[in-house]
């Protein structure tokens, strides 16, 4: 029997139960994020807009600004949109398809490495059924994780195959290249894949050389060159270019979490603490978790987890000579964790799935030991491990699958949230946005009231937006407009305020007023025609001819579309241009 057949089945028993658990996502709607990054993107219904992707931010297509620059992903939703709309079960297949494929590429990683199929197919199977995935792989807006751990990882293995070919072979620069265009997608899919470079280092130095530990860093480190000038000219280019908002700091005021490094990894080590337990004993799982700022070294958990650290550190200098599997395990899983840390603000504290990339090396770790207990271990209590951890994988499983169905209904997911987290206002909102599209206009309201009274002073302009929506709808326009000049007052570049607010001044025939906003509005997006059309007929109705004309004319210049070129042709040949 060839090697590849007796991998076969291993293989084919982590694509079988992989895709049972993950089956009970198929039919979830698309939902929150999705809104913004998908059904309401319109860089992704169609392949026109392939230039804007890669030009431009995720939400531009959506009409606002964000830090996230992950064209790849955006084209993989614009292959599910053009093949099906907003149907879920695509979106789901392509998602759980990579975290399906990512499984399998540890297993041929892990395998070697270890030369033994168990220890691997442990490490890829706790990976795949793991609860804590499930935040990356059953929420669609979340597949940037999937998708880039995919690209790494094939990277990753390409190159390793790449290291038994002779350097004269033009098999050898093909697998190469192939190696770093892999990666080139990898960091496209999502930003933290800047970070492989070092990841690389980490799994060279662990088992592809034999060389002492500063010869194996300089070794690891000229393998990775290409890798890190790829993440050099990245970095350059978010700086610069493609610096949307603010690439270093994802708040937009500053707090005493932004200001002070300490204090970010103070909480860090509180972050870290519960990254632990949710691991080993993954329950009460939800999104939007929150943790009070730690600002000094001796508060708990902080000091627990410096003590678990040294720990750590002091057993990984100890094994490095006999057993790089520690210092792989513990030098990816921080290494990976390292964006989130605090180092750079990010604009939350602690998610389930950042979680994604890190476990590969803690579960490497996991699959190497399980084996050698179960190895070591005699007839009665082998079978007796066997069924502790048969039954413990049993638990993670149907955790999973609980998740994947919760993930199905939107409201209960919410409410579930708020148990844990009851003042998070983008949950709150999301629920009342939820209680209004099924016509429960009363709970919305109360619900984006309740929102407002804990945002005071927190810069959410949504709930403020929302509520205006209701009002408007029920033909209370006063406070229709009160609301959305407060969304506008806490967020002044909150597009949708704005345009609300002048098509409210329009139906009242305050077109003076209308003008004012979308005057102001320009001064937000400066290069959207449709502005200048709307200015132009609005002025074009007050008579002021000049001010409509050079709307019109600086519209055109903006305007790609021969729909909106030709509305504007239309305006030139009103009687008001007419020449006399």
């Amino acid at each position: 029997m060839s090697l590849v057949n007796k991998k076969a089945g291993w293989i084919l028993a982590l694509i079988i139960i992989s895709f049972f658990i993950y089956s009970f996502n198929l039919n979830n709607q698309l939902f929150w994020d999705d809104d913004d990054w998908i059904i309401g993107n319109n860089f992704v219904h169609d392949l026109s807009h392939v230039k804007e992707i890669f030009s431009t931010d995720i939400l531009a297509g959506f009409g606002l600004n964000s830090n996230y620059y992950r064209p790849l992903l955006l084209l993989s939703f614009t292959f599910n949109y053009v093949v099906h709309g907003i149907e879920p079960l695509g979106y789901h297949l392509v998602s759980n398809g990579f975290h399906i494929l990512n499984g399998i590429l540890i297993f041929f990683l892990l395998l070697g490495v270890f030369k033994k199929r168990l220890p691997a197919f442990l490490a890829a199977l706790i990976f795949l059924i793991h609860p804590l995935q499930t935040e990356a792989v059953t929420y669609i807006s979340g597949r940037g994780d999937p998708m880039s751990v995919f690209f790494m990882l094939l990277s990753l293995w390409i190159f390793t195959k790449a290291q038994s070919l002779s350097r004269k072979t033009s098999k050898f620069w093909l697998l190469t290249s192939g190696s770093i265009i892999s990666f080139i997608l990898a960091i496209l899919s999502r930003e933290t894949a800047v970070l492989f470079p070092l990841l690389f280092m980490i799994f060279y130095i662990s088992f592809l050389t034999k060389a002492g530990f500063w010869k194996s860093i300089w070794q690891s480190f000229v393998k990775a060159i290409p890798y890190f000038v790829i993440s050099g000219i990245y970095g350059i280019l978010r700086l610069t270019v493609f610096n949307f908002q603010n690439t270093l700091n994802f708040y937009s005021q500053a707090n005493e979490y932004t200001e002070h490094l300490s204090y970010r990894l103070f909480t860090f080590g509180h972050a870290l603490m519960d990254y632990f337990r949710l691991i080993f004993a993954p329950l009460g799982l939800h999104m939007e978790r929150d943790l009070a700022i730690k600002t000094s070294l001796f508060q708990w958990p902080v000091w627990l987890a410096v003590l678990i650290l040294a720990g750590i550190i002091y057993v990984v200098i100890k094994k490095f000579k006999t057993n790089r599997i520690w210092f792989f395990a513990w030098a990816w899983f921080f290494v990976a964790l390292g964006p989130v840390s605090g180092i750079i603000p990010i604009n939350a504290i602690i998610y389930e799935h950042w979680l994604y990339l890190p476990l590969i090396g803690f579960l490497a770790l996991a699959g190497f030991y399980l084996d050698k207990l179960l190895s070591f271990a005699k007839n009665g209590w082998r079978m007796f491990l066997w069924v502790l951890l048969i039954g413990y994988l049993t638990f993670f499983g149907v955790a999973s699958i609980k998740r994947n169905i919760a993930w199905g209904n939107p409201t209960s997911f919410y409410e579930d949230i708020l148990r844990y987290n009851p003042e998070s206002v983008r949950i709150i909102n999301n629920l009342a946005n939820l209680y209004s599209e099924r016509g429960e206009f009363k709970k919305a309201e109360e619900a984006y009231m309740r929102a407002l009274s804990i945002n005071e002073g927190a810069g959410f302009a949504q709930p403020y937006y929302n509520l205006g929506n209701l009002y408007r709808d029920r033909g209370d326009i006063s406070g229709a407009v009160e609301q959305y000049k407060k969304a506008i007052e806490v967020d002044p570049g909150f597009i949708f305020a704005y345009q609300n607010l002048a098509v409210v001044y329009v139906n009242q025939n305050e077109l003076a007023n209308a003008a004012l906003t979308l005057e102001d509005l320009k001064k937000i997006k400066p290069n959207d025609p449709v502005i200048y059309y709307n200015l132009a007929v609005i002025y074009l109705a007050q008579q002021e001819k000049d001010l409509s004309l050079e709307n019109i004319q600086s519209g055109i210049k903006l305007s790609g579309s021969s729909e909106l070129n030709a509305a504007f042709e239309y305006l030139l040949s009103q009687p008001e241009f007419k020449v006399e």
